[in-house]
């Protein structure tokens, strides 16, 4: 129990300090993030939470799921970049657990805290963890459903009497 308290505090660590040290000071960039965030706001001022909408014209191309966390954030923290990339974080940070509990479930949890913190630091990942952008909730969910789907399957890595660890 002290080694999954050490792994999870050492992860959160480098995944909060990746994914959300100076979330807030660039400003809006690309196509897609300033876009999002504008959607954000006009469902905030219409007081709709179910259709998203940009510029009067109802847009499906995002899940609203995305506005919704955005949403929230906002009312928390104020219309900033911050509150916009905030969900994004959480979610970088949810992946890279996921990821932790995959790798100790398949094979040990050195493995699963190294897969975490290669995940955490890989560029690609931690850019999306850092945008206005669904990616990183979707990123989310796909691991979460690869987590139920080991755990239902696979028996522990460290299991007493598992001769045959390496043949799943």
């Amino acid at each position: 129990m002290a080694q999954l308290v050490r792994h999870y505090l050492l992860i959160v660590v480098i995944a909060a300090v990746v994914f959300f040290v100076n979330l807030g000071g660039p400003r809006l960039w690309d196509r897609d993030e300033p876009f999002n965030a504008r959607c954000t706001m006009e469902m905030l001022e219409r007081g709709d939470w179910v259709v998203p909408d940009y510029n009067g014209q109802v847009r499906f191309a995002k899940p609203a799921a995305m506005y919704w966390f955005m949403m929230s954030a906002v009312a928390v923290f104020g219309p900033t970049e911050f509150a916009f990339r905030f969900w994004s974080a959480v979610a970088g940070v949810g992946s890279v657990l996921a990821t932790y509990h995959i790798g100790r479930r398949l094979f040990n949890p050195q493995v699963g805290l190294w897969g975490a913190v290669v995940l955490a630091t890989s560029l690609m990942f931690a850019v999306l963890s850092r945008t206005v952008k669904a990616d990183a909730l979707m990123i989310l969910f796909d691991t979460l459903a690869v987590l139920v789907f080991v755990w239902a399957v696979f028996r522990p890595a460290d299991q007493p009497g598992d001769q045959d660890a390496g043949q799943r």
